[in-house]
């Protein structure tokens, strides 16, 4: 008898056991795998393929990329944003997903599923709702476009590729308020959805005067957009440049919803990272930092000013380099214009490096005040190097055709002719490969050679951006 229960109680616990290769039964599948959404009488709401974390985090951390396909295309589109992804070393730290629409392209009919899909995917896995992005080609760039507008509430940035069709951007987003003038503190710009736009100027099929039109329109509301038009890229052959693709899933990921409020939760802890940042030392600011990049936006911001303010020269250069990967707004960015001129020779680099980046994706403050330091000849030359070095990355994708911040661009082609050769070679290396051309430039140049080889430079220069003024037009 005793043998007998044994025996039953031992079968009962292996039957409790989950099968080999079975997921548990409350775990979210993980893993790049295709299924079917469905609602509660088994109706497909929306096919889609997913990648997941193998390891998924206790807490929501986890941004959520979801993409549309083009006209015809179907949920492996996703394996766009999949692979990019992947090549930025970022794949543990999101969930991609790509659906079918109902037809052969995405129209508003899908709009309701759509959302049910979205809402399902940050219930079911541990996401961030403030680490939400869209992403379409085509099509699927339309609907990004015109999906995005309208949901502004739920999307940190909005990124359409070689996105068909034109769009009211007059009506009000829903559940947003009403946005502040351009250019004011409370402006698109600082508050809402941000935009990232890629276009071949060689397409056929979606003309590229339709994402040109469409940032026009919103820079005059005042958003911030960055654009990347590919000389000589048709429909397809825009996902050939992965720099470009890499540098939008980076640009994603330094994003946070703009007007999320934080939880309850989040808020402490807030407030505790920010009482921390103020006393803590060089050797425990690291972690610190690093919970003010996983919140993100002004609140992880508050965080980072707080380390930036330091007496300790190595917490100042641990926080502007946060900055480097996580977009905390204009505030930092101002903080870190002042960062120029910190006391210490280790810090200087660090925030020039930052700006850099805030230069890239279209902080205006950012570009200027490396403009100035790279322009300025009584500054010491390695500051003025690592400003030059700074505003290089951040034209780097500009020159593939769009040429939208030519301040940067101008300065850079100017400095070819400066007095210091140091500063010539600075600016010669960040032209010369992605510009793809030389005019026989050589550093060291003989001041009557080197003036007529850099009037080629300037007359490249006009013809792609357009004539010199602004910022880079004022005498050092």
């Amino acid at each position: 008898m005793f043998f007998r229960s044994s025996l039953i109680a031992v079968i009962a616990l292996l039957a409790a056991l989950p099968v080999a290769g079975a997921p548990a039964k409350d775990r979210p599948r993980t893993g790049d795998f295709k299924d079917d959404y469905k609602d509660k009488s088994g109706a497909i709401i929306m096919h889609y393929r997913m990648m997941a974390p193998d390891k998924l985090p206790e807490e929501r951390t986890l941004g959520l990329i979801v993409w549309f396909h083009g006209m015809g295309g179907n949920e492996d589109g996703a394996g766009v944003a999949i692979d990019a992804t992947k090549r930025a070393k970022l794949a543990e730290q999101y969930v991609v997903m790509g659906g079918k629409s109902k037809g052969a392209g995405w129209a508003p009919a899908d709009d309701e599923n759509v959302l049910k899909w979205i809402a399902w995917a940050k219930e079911t896995y541990p996401v961030d709702v403030r680490r939400v992005h869209i992403m379409g080609h085509s099509n699927g760039g339309g609907m990004v476009k015109r999906f995005g507008w309208d949901h502004q509430d739920l999307f940190a940035s909005i990124s359409p590729y070689a996105g068909a069709g034109g769009r009211d951007f007059g009506s009000t987003a829903k559940g947003q308020a009403k946005p502040g003038k351009p250019g004011a503190p409370d402006g698109p710009a600082e508050t809402k959805t941000e935009w990232y736009f890629v276009h071949g100027d060689k397409d056929e099929a979606v003309n590229v005067s339709t994402s040109r039109t469409c940032i026009k329109e919103l820079k005059e509301k005042g958003y911030r957009t960055v654009y990347r038009e590919i000389a000589g890229a048709d429909h397809g052959s825009i996902f050939q440049f992965a720099d470009v693709l890499e540098d939008n899933i980076r640009f994603i990921h330094a994003l946070r919803h703009k007007e999320m409020a934080l939880s309850k939760a989040e808020t402490a802890k807030a407030k505790e990272l920010v009482a921390k940042a103020k006393s803590e030392k060089a050797d425990g600011i690291a972690a610190v930092l690093a919970e003010a990049q996983r919140l993100g936006g002004a609140p992880g911001g508050h965080v980072a000013l707080a380390a930036l303010e330091s007496s300790d020269p190595e917490v100042r250069k641990a926080a502007a380099a946060t900055a480097e990967t996580t977009l905390f707004g204009k505030e930092v960015v101002l903080a870190l214009v002042k960062g120029l001129k910190d006391k210490s020779d280790e810090v200087r680099p660090a925030v020039a490096r930052s700006l850099g980046v805030a230069a890239n994706w279209r902080y205006p403050e950012a570009q200027d005040a490396l403009i100035a330091v790279a322009r300025n000849k009584k500054a010491p030359a390695a500051e003025r190097i690592d400003a030059i070095d700074a505003l290089g990355r951040a034209i780097k994708l500009q020159l593939l055709g769009a040429f939208e911040d030519k301040g940067m661009i101008w300065t850079l082609v100017l400095l070819l002719d400066d007095d210091d050769e140091k500063v010539q070679e600075a600016a010669f290396a960040q032209l010369e490969k992605p510009a793809k051309q030389s005019f026989d430039y050589k550093p060291g140049l003989s001041g009557a050679e080197r003036k007529a080889v850099v009037a080629k430079w300037k007359s490249w220069c006009a013809d792609k951006c357009g004539p010199l003024d602004g910022p880079a037009a004022r005498k050092s």
